[in-house]
């Protein structure tokens, strides 16, 4: 599988990011382009299956419940996950989900 685990987490926090925007704005009750927050939710559950298909292709008797035990996994299976990359990827995946 060509897919790294960094690459596919950007990608699912870059499109959630984008989709809770859209929230915001339908909740601050502003006009917001329907079509462009149902892409961004389409795109967030394209990468979250790329994302399960890739933890399933290394770890396929696991699974999660939160994205907290996810990371976790990741981190205590690292020999099996692009390591040189996660070193400095996760700590910058969680700074970003966290702005």
């Amino acid at each position: 599988m060509s897919t790294t685990y960094p690459a596919t987490l950007a990608s699912l926090d870059d499109s959630l990011a984008q989709a809770h925007e859209g929230l915001r704005q339908l909740e601050a009750a502003k006009d917001v382009d329907l079509e462009e927050v149902i892409r961004q939710f389409k795109a967030a559950a394209e990468s979250s299956r790329k994302l399960r298909a890739l933890v399933a292709s290394k770890l396929p008797e696991t699974s999660w419940e939160n994205r907290e035990q996810l990371d976790a996994i990741i981190e205590s299976n690292s020999d099996k996950f692009d390591s040189d990359r996660r070193r400095w990827y996760l700590p910058f995946a969680r700074f970003a989900r966290n702005q």
